[in-house]
């Protein structure tokens, strides 16, 4: 895949392998299908400890990522579950995004700026 670099910035993706982007045209949105470093799996979603795998998990999964314009974008990947010695059984961690979150970070990080108040809007 050309531009892997560009799709990383546009989507605010780190230490994630992108594997391909798709545009669903039914339902308007741009899908990026993702998984992580070698590096990043096999990691518990709470404390991010090294973990065996346990199984493949539920299936895959969806993340709320920065729209692209006018158009909704969404990271799609696989969800490992792990054996962690301290949380038990757990979905494993993304770098993309917190444990439990439907949303990236990159996502979290915009809606904090958005809401943030003091913020003057002007209209000269």
């Amino acid at each position: 895949m050309r531009d892997v670099s560009l799709w990383r910035n546009l989507l605010g993706i780190e230490k994630t392998v992108l594997e391909r982007v798709v545009f669903d045209e039914d339902a308007q949105v741009l899908v990026a299908h993702v998984r992580p470093v070698a590096r990043q799996r096999g990691r518990c979603g709470r404390c991010q400890r090294r973990s065996p795998q346990y199984d493949g998990g539920p299936g895959r999964r969806r993340w709320r990522a920065l729209d692209l314009g006018t158009i909704r974008a969404e990271l799609e990947a696989d969800t490992p579950r792990v054996r962690c010695r301290e949380h038990g059984v757990v979905v494993a961690a993304v770098p993309w995004a917190r444990h439990d979150a439907g949303h990236t970070y990159a996502f979290d990080d915009q809606v904090a700026w958005l809401a943030t108040p003091g913020l003057e809007v002007h209209s000269d």
